[in-house]
């Protein structure tokens, strides 16, 4: 029949098995509009062949909505539990407070690769933060016609949908420009690969920032955020033959390790080595040294993205549906030359 069914299964595939449209499927499973009997009897068969089953948020659209927005960060680099990340509670604050004045109740949804969670909720729309690549997440939505808003641009398809982000290159040169201006000449990376826009967006411009600078690129990427991965990965990085006197970390808990590692090591931050990054899990004010962070305005994201959703959910025009927010540096010690 031509339907993958490694993939979830949608409104349109039933329509192409029955040979009608998915208007109809619709009218045949929710009873708005009369079909014949013989229509409904098709609709039904190709609904029980498939094993489709309709989302109840997408049903609750059509009436009054249910007064629910779901909320569901995706973990693609770390193992920690979204509790103890402190970027996801700023968000949340945000989703929260931006949710109460439109008078809308959150639920959290955690990351899933089956869809089984979404399935088991009524909401009328979704934020998802930190997609990645082919995100199942997103494909549920879309497959459901649920609204929905990233936190993150979609790596699929980053100039399209309706977004909350900050600005890869800027955030990135933000942080070289200030090496570079300390005296750094030895730049270095350390991040996980995943495959979200923004981390592939920085590596991206940390690369061209070396160019301008003629300067030799060094990413150390780790494969686990283990304590023991994270230490060994530093410990390379800080012992390789061509040292760096500056490591950036893409996230926070990679650069934590660097520090660490220097201290290990006997290396004098920031007398020999600058060292900053993001803060993801609110670590780096309690650092030794202090770490010198990218500041992301979180819970700025997880308003305007709630602001953006209950718009689309209410069917009100949304003026920007693509919103960069700004980024700002602030200066520690690891720094501080």
């Amino acid at each position: 029949m031509g339907v993958d069914q490694r993939r979830r299964v949608t409104i349109k595939d039933v329509a192409r098995l029955a040979g009608v449209s998915p208007t109809t499927v619709s009218h045949a499973l929710g009873g708005q509009r009369p079909v014949s009997e013989a229509t409904r009897r098709r609709v039904l068969d190709a609904v029980a062949e498939l094993g489709y089953r309709p989302h109840p948020g997408a049903r609750s659209l059509k009436a009054s909505g249910t007064g629910v927005i779901a909320v569901c960060a995706v973990n693609a680099v770390s193992s920690s539990s979204h509790a103890d990340l402190e970027y996801i509670h700023r968000i949340m604050r945000g989703v929260t407070r931006a949710a109460r004045e439109h008078e809308y109740a959150v639920v959290y949804v955690p990351d899933t690769r089956d869809g089984v969670h979404w399935e088991r909720l009524l909401f009328d729309g979704a934020i998802v933060s930190g997609p990645q690549k082919n995100d199942d997440n997103l494909r549920f939505l879309r497959a459901q016609g649920l609204p929905y808003v990233t936190i993150g641009r979609d790596p699929d398809r980053p100039d399209e949908g309706y977004w909350v982000d900050n600005d890869p290159e800027e955030s990135a040169r933000l942080v070289l420009d200030h090496f570079h201006a300390h005296g750094a000449r030895r730049v270095a990376a350390i991040t996980w690969p995943t495959t979200d826009y923004w981390t592939k967006q920085v590596l991206r411009a940390y690369g061209a920032w070396c160019e301008e600078h003629d300067l030799a690129a060094h990413v150390e990427e780790l494969t686990s955020d283990s304590a023991e991965a994270l230490d060994a990965s530093a410990r390379r990085l800080l012992e390789s033959s061509s040292p760096p006197d500056a490591v950036f970390g893409v996230y926070e808990l990679p650069a934590i390790a660097v520090l660490r590692a220097a201290a290990q090591l006997g290396i004098a931050v920031p007398g020999d080595l600058m060292v900053a990054g993001p803060s993801d899990f609110g670590l780096a004010e309690g650092s030794q040294p202090p770490m010198t962070t990218l500041e992301y305005d979180a819970e700025g994201h997880g308003r305007e993205a709630a602001d953006m959703l209950i718009r689309l959910v209410r069917g009100e025009r949304v003026e920007d549906p693509q919103r960069v927010l700004p980024v700002r540096l602030v200066e520690r010690a690891s720094t501080q030359r």
